[in-house]
């Protein structure tokens, strides 16, 4: 018998395990004997491959603290992976309703009436923060008010910020921007009177928050410009003098999230824009991504570090605006930020659309735009003039080859009169369809009336839409339009050829240096929907339903022939959005649905679906993350989760699938859930009572609305 990975010592074994870059790759070779996986148990290994993996993770952080053990840290950052990228969440259920919400790092803002609710998504917290804003002002602001409305501006690191508008007997209607530490139960960090009315834009961190507003102006007055304020919450009172303006250089007034993104970092304020004001100045036909910051302990004009990245070259074909979106991320491996950004384009002047994600790397030193030559250790530069000597082979294919599927490079620029080439590596770029599909195919048609949210997951390489569907199956009458997740994603395709030799690297054509990167290919691993067309109508009735049927009571009056207004976050676990009634008026209610992909987010209810399969298509298109789920594990964890310990019938054997379904019947009816045993450090659990406020006081702590809901399926 030939030798096999088998009979390798451990320490080879381990040695290899070592090398690999993915947890994918970690967990099958762990799986393809079990003899293997057992060697692949120490621990040492284990941590060395998450902190390689997933160094900025929670789940890296959770080994380094002891609260995870790396076997399970490791199955966990491969579970949400592979369920997300692959459109198989963990469970969906009913998280509460409101008017509007904010999620962030695993933390749930949302409006309920005159209350603002926060809860602990990641933790699958019990209890939940409440802020009862008609009490801010007597207790807070010490005003007396007729009348009061909230707006939530921004949510980061355990801090909310919002703007409080109150009617008041002497002045009539004031505002101011409140700042409130979620993470210390709610202590108030930071009183400011708003400037302006403008549409402002928070970011902060534990320490500084930085509150941004277009109320600058450029020095010909023709062009509004964006200034900032920058408060020290340890140094300052609660009330402090506002600090000086600093207004950031070269920034238009743009959308944010479309074609300009603040984000904070590293103690440092990142501004990324598509636009400049120097745009009409640039000598070549070319498009930049003007990026500055500044450190928050220090803002001043003279600490504004700037650069200029190559972003696209006209010659690749007009932009739809309507479908770009900016985001400025950390990569979950590396710690690194990276800009990503959609655009779907007519490429080099075609009929047809493409949607594609571009990545690029931020240096981690920024210098003076005059002192750089617009390049990075990303894009790879080098003028076709001085191209005249033999390519190392795999040979660089301009962009008028013809593509095919192992081609190194995407597509490459060619220079015009003196211009630079560029060229872009497909580890840089994600397509939403492979070279050989038609977008036009069936599942890839999508109209921008039909999606409601688009965002991307650099961690499962994945994009993820939450569309409205128009085709109905057979058996669903209720819902003409209902919602589903429409994902697509790549995996890394194997590093060797069709002759069994490992991919070589591109040589630059000046430094005769290997381009690193350049040897990865990728495999389409197509679009999937959830649900699936046939999903139960239950299920339908929580996904696009804006009133809960536990709520209203009456099924039929809370379901229409399409979902109304939605609006979306999502991250690297899970997505929120809120639905509600066609033509909703602002301050109406709507439902906050979950959907979860990482299983070790326990939100356990009274509702689950046997036949968990035709949720998820055939069989032979599952991927299998840990042991099979049956009606007996599902119903067991339902019991401990809501106080119940009848497991057995009085013969001692275990309950049948009908005795399951009784249970199951029996805590619908009675609607009690038992507080969790064990509380995240975030939120103390104790029962309180809804309806009146405990003390009197603005900030207390209640039982999460979720688990009064209790709407919800488990499908792991």
């Amino acid at each position: 018998m030939p030798p096999s990975l088998i009979d390798l010592p451990p320490e080879t074994l381990l040695a290899i395990a070592g090398y690999l870059g993915s947890a994918i790759d970690y967990i099958h070779l762990s799986r393809s004997h079990s003899s293997i996986g057992h060697k692949l148990q120490d621990r040492n290994v284990l941590v060395s491959t998450i902190q390689r993996v997933a160094r900025y993770s929670k789940e890296c952080a959770s080994v380094t603290s002891d609260q995870m053990s790396p076997m399970d840290a490791l199955l966990c950052i491969y579970g949400r992976r592979q369920a997300l990228s692959e459109a198989r969440p963990a469970s969906a259920l009913v998280l509460g309703d409101g008017q509007s919400f904010l999620y962030q790092q695993g933390l749930l803002a949302y409006v309920r009436d005159d209350l603002i609710r926060i809860l602990d998504v990641h933790n699958a917290c019990r209890t939940e923060g409440v802020i009862y804003t008609s009490l801010i002002g007597t207790q807070l602001l010490g005003v007396d008010c007729k009348d009061s409305e909230v707006e939530m501006l921004h949510l980061q690191d355990g801090m909310l910020t919002l703007i409080y508008h109150a009617e008041t007997p002497t002045f009539g209607w004031a505002s101011w921007i409140l700042v409130i530490d979620i993470a210390q139960s709610g202590r108030l960090s930071l009183t400011v009177d708003p400037w302006t009315s403008e549409d402002l834009v928070v970011r902060n961190n534990r320490q500084y928050v930085c509150i941004i507003a277009p109320t600058g102006s450029s020095a010909n007055g023709r062009h509004r410009k964006w200034v900032c304020r920058v408060w020290d919450i340890d140094r300052l009172p609660a009330r402090p003098a506002r600090p000086a303006t600093l207004q950031i250089p070269e920034l238009t007034i743009n959308e944010v999230g479309q074609a300009l993104v603040f984000e904070v970092y590293d103690g440092f304020l990142y501004a990324i824009s598509t636009q400049s004001s120097r745009q009409m100045e640039e000598p070549e036909w070319v498009s930049h991504y003007t990026c500055f910051r500044f450190p928050l302990s220090n803002p001043d004009r003279s600490t504004i570090e700037s650069i200029k990245i190559w972003r696209r070259h006209h010659r690749e074909g007009p932009i739809n605006d309507l479908w770009t979106d900016l985001r400025l991320v950390r990569d979950e491996s590396t710690g690194e930020l990276i800009i990503i950004e959609a655009r779907k384009e007519w490429t080099e002047g075609s009929s047809t659309q493409r949607r594609t994600w571009y990545h690029q790397r931020l240096p981690a030193v920024f210098s003076d735009p005059s002192d750089t030559d617009d390049k990075d250790q990303n894009m790879t530069d080098f003028n076709y003039q001085d191209n005249t000597a033999a390519i190392s082979q795999p040979e660089i294919r301009s962009s008028s080859s013809t593509m095919t599927d192992d081609s190194p490079y995407l597509f490459i620029v060619p220079p015009e009169k003196n211009e630079t080439g560029r060229c872009r590596l497909p580890c840089n770029t994600h397509a939403e369809y492979s070279p050989n599909v038609s977008s036009s195919s069936t599942v890839g048609s999508l109209l921008l009336a039909k999606s409601k949210y688009r965002t991307y997951i650099s961690t499962a390489a994945a994009f993820i839409d939450l569309i409205v569907d128009d085709r109905q199956a057979s058996s669903l009458t209720a819902w003409a339009q209902h919602l589903r997740l429409r994902i697509g994603s790549r995996k890394e395709a194997s590093p060797l050829d069709e002759h069994g030799l490992l991919h070589q690297h591109s040589v630059h054509p000046h430094s005769r240096q290997a381009i690193e990167g350049s040897e990865l290919r990728y495999e389409d691993k197509g679009i999937h929907l959830w649900p699936p067309i046939d999903a139960p109508a239950v299920l339908q009735d929580l996904l696009n339903s804006s009133t809960s049927l536990c709520v209203s009571g009456d099924a039929d009056e809370s379901k229409s022939k399409s979902p109304g207004d939605v609006t979306a976050v999502a991250d690297e676990r899970s997505m929120i959005y809120l639905v509600k009634g066609r033509n909703a008026a602002e301050n109406e209610k709507g439902k906050l649905v979950l959907i979860n992909f990482d299983e070790y987010i326990q939100f356990w209810h009274d509702t689950w679906v046997p036949d968990f399969m035709n949720l998820y298509g055939h069989e032979e298109n599952r991927t299998d993350i840990g042991p099979e789920p049956n009606a007996q594990i599902l119903t067991t964890r339902i019991h401990d989760s809501v106080g119940m310990d009848t497991d057995k019938s009085e013969d001692g054997d275990t309950d049948s699938d009908d005795d399951c379904s009784d249970h199951l019947s029996e805590c619908q009816e009675e609607k009690t859930f038992q507080p969790a045993d064990e509380v995240n450090d975030l939120f103390w659990c104790e029962e309180f009572d809804d309806d009146e406020p405990v003390g009197l006081h603005w900030y207390q702590e209640q039982m999460a609305l979720w688990a009064d809901f209790k709407e919800g399926f488990c499908f792991t």
